[in-house]
Parts: C-alpha cells; structure tokens; sequence
C-alpha cells in the first residue's frame, strides 16, 4: 500500500492471530463491516446440513448448483422443488434450476403476468413459508447454539465449532420428534404438551462455552 500509493489493498489480513478472516462489507444497520464466516446451509425435512463455510466476501448466489450436487450425493436424486431466497435465483440460476427439472415456485423474472394463475399462487405462498425456515434456522443457532460467539482461533477448530452449533440442533430436533412419537404409540397424549413445553425450554439454557470453562477452571 505504501508503495504503490494505495488506501485498500484486495483480501487483506486483518488479525495476526486470525489470518483466514477477512472484512466483509454488509451495509446493515447495526454493523456495516462483519467479521467472520459465511455459512451456506440447506434443509432438508427440518434438518439443517451446512454445505458451504468461507471467510471470504464472496456472492451466495454460486452456492446453489453446488447445494443441489451435495443433495444428489446425500439421497441419490435431484430434490422434487427448492425454495430458495431470491438472492439465488439470478437468471443462471434459473436455467440450471430447469434443466435439472426441479421446480421452484418463486417469482419469475420480468414483468407479471396479466392472468393470474390460482394454483401458482397458492404454491408462492407456501413456498415463502418453508423459506422463512432457513432464516429461522440460523437465528436459532445462533440465540440458542452460540453460533454468534465462536470463540476458536484456528480455521478447522471454527469450522468444526460452527459445525458442533448445527448438529446440536439437528439433535434436538431429533429428540422432539422422538418423544412425540413415543407420546402417539404409547397414547400418552395429555401429557405430551407438558412434557414437550419442558423440552422446549431446555433449549434456552443450553450452557455457553464460557460458563463451561468457568465451571472446569
């Protein structure tokens, strides 16, 4: 920079102690700069897989063919629809969507159409619901799990941690919808919300690591 009379300087380091992190300009009213990782993440059936982690300040949008290849490989087949945000659904994205014969009920490119089409509509509106999904997902874990306080200062020990934050709450859900089974074969079902909302609420006094450390010191 001093050299070459320059005031920004592409991929630079910003921590000694943290060289894989990188600034990542958002623009958002509580923070415009954030530091840390990007997380791509898909559900499937209320379960969350992280596919993708990266520091860099990079478009999501490229994530998708990616997401869709770690499904094909996961179950064996191409998934019947996706709800994605409308972030990745540029028009390179859309032609891939098609040809892999996936379908997405998102709203089209270019101007509406004049004839309104009922069924359509009523396919967008449950599909903008099982898209909130994923932005709940990583609320969650982030209020609950602590994947908001990584604490790690290695790359691989963070992606790990942040990895640990999800498969605790794929855990959880696993466990809620064993015990409403268990409610439904045994006929136990005056006590299932009881003992569901105790299970619940569990999830909000989850230890932090910091209050580990303090217990083991």
């Amino acid at each position: 920079m001093f050299e070459q009379n320059v005031r920004r300087c592409a991929d630079r380091i910003i921590s000694i102690y943290q060289p894989h992190l990188r600034s990542i300009v958002r623009g958002k009213a509580k923070a415009t700069v954030e530091f840390g990782a990007k997380i791509g993440a898909s559900i499937v059936s209320g379960y969350t897989y992280v596919d993708h982690v990266s520091r860099d300040a990079y478009n999501e949008s490229s994530d998708l063919g990616m997401q869709l290849e770690l499904y094909k490989r996961r179950f064996g087949m191409l998934p019947k629809e996706i709800q994605a945000d409308k972030l990745y659904l540029g028009k390179e994205n859309r032609m891939h969507i098609k040809s892999c014969h996936v379908n997405c009920y998102n709203r089209p490119l270019g101007r509406p159409p004049k004839e309104k089409n009922d069924t359509h509509a009523e396919d967008k509106k449950r599909a903008i619901g099982e898209r909130n999904e994923i932005e709940g997902t990583f609320g969650t874990t982030k209020r609950v799990y602590r994947a908001n306080d990584i604490r790690a200062k290695l790359d691989q020990t963070a992606d790990t941690w942040i990895g640990a934050c999800f498969f605790a709450k794929n855990i959880m859900k696993f466990l809620r919808g064993l015990l409403c089974l268990i409610f439904e074969k045994s006929g136990l079902k005056t006590f299932q919300k009881r003992i569901m909302s105790i299970f619940d609420s569990m999830e909000a006094v989850l230890p932090t690591p910091q209050g580990c450390m303090k217990e083991i010191n």
